[in-house]
């Protein structure tokens, strides 16, 4: 999976086993506490988690962070625009390869 392919409202895992939801052209300007696309934490019961949020624009088009603790590792998402925030709705769409 590209970063291009990542859709508002669709989950991703990073490497520390942590969840964002994917919120994108969020109409913010860059800055040190605001980007344009987001990923923003979620718990497990889908409640956002304000203190922790990652700026996509530090991603490589691979989805890799240069702190590999925050590359992604999984994206999940739901059938239906209803669904969105509904955890256990989701499904495993894509899944990154250990390397050897």
């Amino acid at each position: 999976m590209k970063k291009k392919d990542l859709k508002s409202g669709m989950i991703v895992m990073t490497n520390d086993g942590f969840f964002y939801l994917v919120l994108l052209d969020t109409g913010e300007n860059k800055s040190a506490v605001h980007d344009e696309n987001v990923l923003v934490g979620i718990s497990a019961n889908g409640n956002i988690i304000k203190e922790r949020w990652l700026d996509l624009s530090a991603y490589s088009d691979d989805l890799e962070c240069k702190d590999e603790t925050f590359t992604i590792s999984e994206v999940f998402s739901t059938r239906y625009a209803a669904n969105i925030g509904y955890i256990k709705l989701y499904k495993s769409i894509w899944k990154r390869e250990l390397s050897k």
